[in-house]
């Protein structure tokens, strides 16, 4: 990190004001004061110093800004996978599938990108019998897991409101403290409400 000019200018200086402490005091008291004022004056390597001591705090904070860039980047793909997967429900293709189950993962997964571990996302499909009913608490079990993540995308008309869980687990020190977590990391839940259009199942 430090170049071995800056080491040199750094120890020289040490060395000067280590030979200002020890000269003799009998008749030499304006020359040690003058030697002080001298070594106090010198600023060589005081920038390789500065460096050291606010280069940790920088990389953090740079490290810190680009996960949570990263963060909020995934949050827009997994937004974006949710409706592209509940489009399909809303037009009755996923129900006229032979397994609408795995037809909606697969649409799910697809729309990730392979940005993100598919097998990590959580999904709970509900449906109500109206908007103003529309309730879906997040549940969770002694572990700490999301166990409402059932699978009911209704029929013609029903209102269906789909929901995508992802944990993100922080990585650079300190910005979980920064972003309060919760749920086992910081969970990204992309939430979509709509009423299926009219259609029929051959």
């Amino acid at each position: 990190m430090f170049t071995r000019t800056a080491v040199d200018r750094v120890g020289g200086a040490c060395l000067r004001r280590a030979a200002c402490s020890l000269r003799p005091v009998r008749g030499l008291a304006g020359s040690r004061v003058s030697c002080l004022m001298a070594a106090l004056r010198d600023r060589s390597g005081a920038a390789a110093i500065e460096f050291a001591l606010v280069a940790p705090l920088f990389l953090l904070l740079l490290v810190g800004i680009l996960e949570i860039s990263i963060m909020f980047f995934t949050s827009s793909v997994i937004e974006g996978a949710t409706k592209e997967a509940a489009r399909q429900i809303r037009t009755g293709q996923i129900q006229g599938s032979g397994n609408p189950l795995t037809t909606f993962r697969n649409e799910l997964c697809g729309a990730l990108y392979n940005i993100i571990d598919c097998n990590e996302v959580l999904f709970h499909v509900q449906t109500f019998s109206s908007f103003q009913t529309v309730s879906m608490p997040l549940e969770l079990d002694e572990d700490g897991e999301i166990v409402n993540t059932t699978f009911v995308p209704g029929g013609s008309g029903a209102v269906t409101v789909v929901r995508a869980m992802y944990r993100w687990e922080f990585m650079t020190p300190f910005i979980a403290e920064v972003i309060p977590a919760g749920f086992g990391g910081h969970l990204i839940i992309s939430t979509v409400a709509f009423q299926n259009e009219p259609y029929s199942v051959n």
